[in-house]
């Protein structure tokens, strides 16, 4: 899960307190020349018709605009500094100033970092998320984008079809001890052990791995590389086609760690990913199936970012039907089954999270769903353009979480491959449900 970002635009000094509610503001360093105005608001959802950059919140949204917003719940004027960035970040924030913060706003803080900064060396730490205002106003996103998450779920799939779709446990312990190195790998012909996943030759043998997992189930598999300001990543893509090419879901993990093992984040979303493929290999779709392995989402969901942008640039978007991002899938210390599926209420994400819900309330598989609200995954890119994206995740924001996140421990030791095989059960249901 990400907690830090990768590039730097434009920032901000100064604030005042606009509309309804109040906002705090911390002064930092403001002796930068100033230049123009920006507005960071707490709105209601989709009322806002263009924006710099929008992040979720469960009731409304946190916009970052050049002109003020009427009826905003809460906001703040900033000047823009020259020779600086400003970025929205999403906590949870101290309650003391994050360095060069400027203000808080619904509970994210707005941050000044100099031009060149890292945004994570800046705040100093992987447990904040930061996105950068971005230069130019988008247009609001459509509604609904293709033939929509609704109106799958009332397919007429046979029930005795669905309840054919199992998942070995053994199978995904197998996988992903190979991906986080507690088992050494063979890939085209050399045998080499994935002890990290965060410099480009420790991602470059697990795109490698999964290329050949793929292919070995007949996916035809991709890799789409992109150029991100200061870094460069390589997406992969693994695809069966459906009756319909002009429908596609996504299934999505993100394959890069944080130098580390990474077997809980996102190794096992990265193997439940690849289970609800093995699980469909052989199944006539009326939807194509895609499952994105993401790069660099601990950069700043730097991959899925590109990628959302990518299929916009070629329309390609309209044919998504929806996005399911496995999100960590394996650690349950009771066993109390509980897991999220994230939707923020976002365009008809809710929906879509309706049918993940729906499969994952099955008496045998033990699940109980626990509400959070985060932009912290790669299924965020895609609300701002108007999909429906949700993201499946074990209960890392309730009492739950995992004590190795973004650790060196990060280990198959620490992980419940009996929740891990009932999770992806649940999301293997939602995708037949989606697609066949």
């Amino acid at each position: 899960m990400a907690a830090r970002l990768h590039r730097s635009i434009a920032v901000v000094a100064g604030c005042a307190v606009l509309a309804l509610g109040s906002a705090s503001c911390a002064t930092g360093e403001q002796d930068a020349p100033e230049t123009g105005q920006l507005h960071v608001s707490l709105v209601r959802k989709d009322t806002v018709a263009a924006f710099l950059n929008r992040l979720a919140t469960p009731d409304g949204q946190l916009v970052a605009t050049r002109a003020p917003v009427e009826h905003a719940w809460q906001s703040v004027t900033l000047k823009e500094e020259r020779g600086a960035s400003l970025h929205l970040v999403e906590g949870p924030l101290p309650d003391a100033a994050l360095p060069g913060e400027r203000a808080r706003v619904g509970g994210f803080a707005v941050v000044a970092i100099p031009t060149g900064h890292d945004a994570h060396d800046w705040l100093g730490s992987h447990r904040y998320y930061a996105e950068p205002i971005a230069e130019r106003e988008v247009a609001a996103p459509r509604a609904a984008l293709g033939q929509g998450a609704l109106a799958l779920s009332e397919s007429d799939t046979e029930e005795e079809e669905l309840a054919d779709i199992t998942i070995d446990p053994r199978y995904l312990e197998a996988r992903l001890k190979e991906l986080s190195g507690a088992t050494p790998v063979t890939v085209d012909g050399r045998t080499a052990t994935l002890r990290e996943r965060g410099s480009a030759s420790g991602r470059a043998l697990a795109r490698a791995w999964m290329r050949q997992q793929y292919e070995g189930m007949g996916f035809t598999v991709e890799e789409h590389a992109y150029n991100s300001g200061f870094r460069q990543g390589v997406n992969l893509t693994a695809e069966k086609a459906g009756a319909d090419p002009s429908r596609v879901l996504i299934i999505s993990a993100h394959y890069d760690t944080v130098s580390n093992a990474g077997a809980d984040d996102d190794g096992s979303g990265v193997v439940s990913s690849l289970a609800v493929a093995r699980a469909l290999k052989d199944a006539k779709l009326r939807v194509g199936l895609r499952v994105v392995a993401f790069d660099q989402e601990e950069a700043g969901l730097v991959g899925s970012s590109a990628y959302a942008r990518a299929l916009d640039r070629t329309g390609e978007l309209e044919q998504v039907v929806g996005v399911l991002d496995l999100e960590m899938t394996a650690y349950d210390s009771n066993d109390d089954g509980k897991y999220h599926v994230i939707h923020c209420d976002e365009n008809t994400s809710a929906d879509l999270a309706a049918i993940v819900e729906s499969a994952a309330a099955r008496a045998d598989l033990r699940l109980t769903r626990v509400d959070a609200c985060t932009n912290r995954s790669d299924h965020a890119p895609f609300w701002r353009y108007g999909v429906p994206a949700v993201a499946i995740s074990q209960n890392f924001f309730g009492d739950d979480s995992n004590p190795c996140y973004h650790r060196s421990c990060d280990k198959v030791d620490r992980l419940n491959w009996d929740y891990m095989r009932r999770l992806t059960e649940a999301a293997a249901h939602a995708a037949a449900k989606l697609t066949l």
